[in-house]
């Protein structure tokens, strides 16, 4: 009877001290530990597929609308390029003017006192020796009526040289152009048909052609003379000369536009 009163004591003693770590253990809500598991299976599997794309090849970029080219890379031509209708053809254009002079005739006399306007008649015979240009020769022949002074005076002019001439556009029907050229020319005018000689330093026309067919053009062009007569009649001294033109040509080409 004696050993009773020990073992209660004892099994009183063992509750005390269990009864503070039973205090602190908080009790689990239900369904946690599977949501945690959960959490962590998905960010395993997450952190897998972004190192299997790290590995995986990388896809070659498909260029859209408005992506910057690459600079070495030559740009595709927007419209191929105009035919050639100059390079490497025959043109012959005979033409028709009206012709005015003006400037002086010698040193102190004018040629409108002298000449008059009249009829002038040329021939340009062109080869094309690129895309836009034309080297060729010329000739005039100018009809003068008379002066003012001189009624029954009466003129010829003959001269020649050689232009370059150049087309502004290509591919198309109507063909403008100006030419520039160079000369020699020699007049015979007034009553004693005295005889004057000297050299067109400028020819300038401007002009352009239409073509109806593939070997005819015609139009319109205006032409600038400057010269002097170096030669003459008498101890006059040379003085600068002009003329202007207006008129129609006609232009052969060969083998066609």
């Amino acid at each position: 009877m004696r050993a009773l009163p020990v073992f209660v004591s004892a099994f009183a003693l063992s509750l005390l001290c269990a009864a503070p770590a039973l205090a602190q253990e908080p009790e689990q809500p239900a369904g946690r530990g599977e949501a945690a598991e959960e959490k962590d299976a998905s960010e395993e599997a997450l952190g897998e597929e972004e190192a299997a794309e790290e590995a995986a090849p990388a896809k070659p970029k498909v260029a859209l609308p408005g992506d910057e080219v690459d600079d070495d890379e030559p740009e595709p031509p927007l419209l191929p390029a105009a035919q050639d209708t100059v390079g490497g053809h025959l043109q012959l254009s005979p033409s028709a003017a009206l012709v005015i002079p003006f400037g002086e005739l010698s040193d102190g006399t004018s040629q409108s006192s002298v000449l008059g306007i009249g009829p002038g008649f040329a021939l340009d015979v062109g080869f094309g020796v690129s895309r836009s240009v034309v080297l060729g020769a010329w000739g005039q022949l100018v009809s003068f009526g008379a002066g003012s002074e001189c009624s029954d005076c009466s003129a010829t002019s003959l001269a020649g040289g050689a232009f370059v001439r150049y087309h502004l556009v290509q591919g198309v029907r109507f063909d403008p152009w100006l030419s520039a050229g160079v000369g020699f020319r020699t007049l015979t005018a007034g009553v004693d048909d005295a005889r004057f000689s000297g050299f067109d330093f400028m020819r300038f026309q401007v002009g352009g052609d239409w073509y109806p067919a593939r070997f005819l053009g015609f139009g319109p062009f205006a032409e600038l003379d400057a010269g002097a007569y170096t030669s003459q009649p008498g101890d006059a001294d040379s003085a600068a000369y002009f003329q202007f033109a207006t008129g129609l040509r006609l232009t052969l080409d060969v083998p066609g536009k």
